[in-house]
């Protein structure tokens, strides 16, 4: 059950990283703020490998098939995807971005079964389930931008294919060093094709910096934890409860509680059962 709690833990984190990114945004443009977010994040994850004496022995561990799939996961997570899920954060906001976006576990199961990965039934239906609650949770929350959903469905693909990936790296590294290069790798592309066209301020640094390295490293080091201990087929439906729990934490906040809130609730709570039962 320490893979599920691990699992848990990284849709709580990125519960709450959804409105930090949607306020950081407020004061600078999408690729200075990704920039900020891969650079923060992977700073954290390289003092964590510092302190646990793993930086060193993880890069001379490292050949050129695991950087090539490193270069390749952390491209498709935190460059096409999160540059994807910012701009359809801008464009349609969180109600409606969060729930299309979580769909990436459906991604996932796909790219499994291709690859000859046994797929049970209860994966099957618990996913299934989740995309209904995100759907129910969401529904006429916030005006459609046409655009803004194309982008949270190109941030679900993407997504999916990084963590499709996780399952090989996760054998031969540990696990803060799976996440905190793949940001390194990203931040060091973006610098790159900034080339100094950077527009930063104390607010986003603070938002988009600090913020966005508590909940990143947190949210990510669990979640790949989690997907060395029991797999992304099982990982991802549960993680992807993110959108629920940010709903929740909403209503708490004194929101309205609507019909489609307490059944999408329920029908979250009993497809993450079925994902950890199977």
């Amino acid at each position: 059950m320490i893979g599920e709690a691990l699992a848990i833990l990284s849709a709580f984190c990125w519960a709450g990283g959804a409105a930090v990114y949607k306020k950081g945004l407020d004061y600078t443009d999408i690729k200075s703020g990704n920039l900020l977010r891969t650079s923060f994040t992977a700073l954290g994850f390289i003092v964590i490998m510092s302190f646990n004496g793993k930086l060193f022995e993880t890069i001379k561990n490292l050949n050129v098939e695991l950087l090539a799939v490193l270069i390749v996961s952390a491209i498709f997570a935190f460059f096409i995807g999160d540059l994807c899920y910012l701009a359809a954060l801008n464009r349609s906001g969180v109600s409606k971005t969060v729930p299309i976006s979580s769909t990436y576990p459906l991604f996932v199961s796909l790219w499994s079964f291709m690859y000859g990965k046994a797929i049970s039934s209860g994966i099957v239906v618990g996913s299934i389930l989740i995309v209904i609650a995100i759907y129910l949770i969401s529904k006429g929350e916030a005006k459609q931008d046409g655009y803004g959903i194309v982008f949270a469905i190109l941030a679900a693909i993407s997504w999916s294919i990084s963590v499709f990936l996780l399952d090989y790296l996760t054998l031969y590294l540990p696990s803060e060093a799976v996440a905190g290069f793949r940001f390194l790798i990203v931040a060091l592309l973006m610098s790159a094709l900034s080339l100094g066209k950077i527009h930063i301020n104390s607010n986003a640094i603070k938002w988009l910096g600090f913020g966005s390295m508590i909940v990143l490293v947190v949210g990510n080091y669990s979640f790949v934890e989690a997907i060395r201990l029991i797999g992304s087929a099982k990982v991802a439906p549960i993680s992807a409860t993110y959108p629920v729990i940010s709903t929740i934490f909403a209503r708490i906040l004194k929101e309205k509680l609507t019909l489609e809130i307490v059944v999408g609730t329920l029908a979250s709570f009993f497809g993450v059962l079925l994902v950890i039962l199977s």
